[in-house]
């Protein structure tokens, strides 16, 4: 292309991811609730395979085709693919069952069977966070990617608006301070850890603008990006653990959302994201050019302490057998139930969701999202241990994606931003028929899993926070 014909691309590209207003919050939930099926079937015995290639392929045609299906062509049938899943499961289950008859076992006896000290809900959680973005950051350059499940401008709940405040909660459950780990982080291996973050984000930064590719401004600003933004949050709450100490972080996380708030809403600071200091959405200066990105921050680390705490009543109490973790699952099912209808509230009273602030009817829908796929993952995981339905036994040799995943989660992210941008750069995505889209974004998926787990494999991890 010629700079002329690329300059106007670029543009038509950065109209293509702007301005949208997203989709209802229950739409995006039950996308979610697809995923949770998704591993459902994985664990009714699915892809039970004696060959690891063919375990490998059963892993990415359950665990993510379904979800990135969801998405795009099948996103008007988001029910179907859900019944779909649960029937395969059921049907699963009673194939396992006619072949591997046992004597039922009184639900006491099932109560008091060993849960193990893996906790692979939480494993498959932050999984999905990194699957859910990978899918998203690609997809949303092509045609079959519907416009709603794009980042919302400024008021919204898009899919892809889930993205980081998941992340952010995922690495806030498995945090050193949430499993006492060390008391604090110190300042100083905070830094340290953050340090590949930071380079990934002056790369990022570096590399978009030396090759002028398209941005979308308005969601962190001229020079700020994700990788900034949780380096960002991981040093900040070092810093204020440092001096807070070893407390209960509810208190203070509720104080600074709510202290935020009254800026955004009372004290114009709202006004200041959306307009600018010049008020017609200019942008000057560093803090000015990223104030979306910067100001941000302060709501992600509210969702960070809240995150730890939550990692703390997961981690911190010994849960030895099934019957531990059911009064947990009650716990989950209740809180879920009071995050949503105070995201309701704030939503009508305070201010509408808006990732772009990270404000508090943000932080908390985030939260509700993220407890009520915990309680579905952790509900599977305590039927998983129902010896009167026969789940595929896994060998110790066999590799899941899920686990690959989590083990390599950086690494995994930012191949997906590399091929992302390969892919953005080699084509021309808005002109492209759905089989073609989906061709590309399927094989794009199908590299990605497979590079993935040849690194978890080789035990080659990329590692930090």
């Amino acid at each position: 292309m010629g700079d002329i014909n690329y300059t106007s691309y670029k543009e038509l590209k950065e109209q293509f991811v702007s301005g949208h207003q997203g989709s209802p919050a229950a739409e995006i939930t039950l996308i979610y609730l697809g995923i949770a099926c998704c591993v459902l079937l994985h664990n009714a015995g699915g892809v039970g395979y004696r060959k690891q290639w063919f375990h490998w392929l059963g892993d990415f045609l359950v665990l993510v085709l379904p979800g990135l299906s969801s998405v795009t062509f099948l996103s008007e049938s988001k029910a179907i693919v859900i019944v779909t899943l649960l029937s395969l499961a059921v049907i699963s289950l009673i194939i396992s069952h006619q072949f591997n008859r046992t004597a039922p076992k009184p639900s006491a006896s099932l109560l008091r069977q060993e849960f193990g000290n893996k906790l692979e809900f939480v494993s498959n959680f932050r999984a999905y966070a990194l699957i859910c973005t990978a899918i998203c950051i690609l997809a949303v350059d092509f045609n079959v990617f519907p416009r709603r499940f794009c980042k919302a401008e400024t008021f919204g709940t898009g899919l892809m608006d889930t993205g980081v405040g998941l992340f952010i909660v995922a690495n806030g459950i498995v945090s050193p301070e949430s499993r006492n780990k060390e008391k604090v982080s110190s300042l100083k291996s905070s830094l340290l850890s953050s340090l590949p973050l930071i380079v990934l984000g002056l790369g990022r930064v570096v590399s978009t603008k030396g090759v002028n590719y398209q941005e979308h401004v308005t969601e962190y600003g001229v020079h700020w990006n994700f990788f900034f933004t949780v380096s960002a949050v991981k040093i900040c709450s070092s810093l204020l653990l440092t001096i807070l100490g070893n407390i209960n972080l509810t208190g203070p996380a509720i104080i600074l959302i709510l202290s935020y708030q009254l800026f955004l809403t009372k004290l114009g600071l709202s006004e200041y994201l959306v307009l600018g200091a010049d008020g017609q959405g200019g942008r000057v200066r560093f803090f000015d050019s990223n104030r979306e990105g910067i100001v941000s921050c302060l709501g992600y680390l509210s969702l960070y302490f809240l995150a730890v705490e939550l990692g703390k009543h997961i981690f911190n109490k010994e849960r030895k057998t099934v019957g531990d973790w059911v009064p947990f699952l009650g716990v989950l099912g209740l809180l879920q139930a009071v995050l949503w209808c105070t995201m309701m509230w704030s939503e009508t009273h305070v201010q509408q969701v808006s990732r772009r602030f990270a404000n508090l009817s943000y932080i908390v829908w985030i939260l509700a999202l993220s407890v009520f796929l915990l309680f579905l993952l952790l509900l599977i995981d305590l039927f998983s241990h129902n010896q009167s339905f026969i789940f595929a036994k896994k060998k110790e040799e066999d590799v899941c994606l899920l686990s690959a995943v989590n083990y390599n989660g950086l690494l995994y992210f930012l191949l997906a931003n590399v091929l992302t941008g390969l892919v953005n750069l080699s084509i021309d995505t808005l002109q492209l028929s759905t089989a073609q889209s989906m061709t590309i974004l399927i094989s794009y998926m199908g590299i990605l899993s497979f590079v993935t787990l040849m690194l978890y494999k080789w035990k080659i991890r990329l590692k930090f926070w």
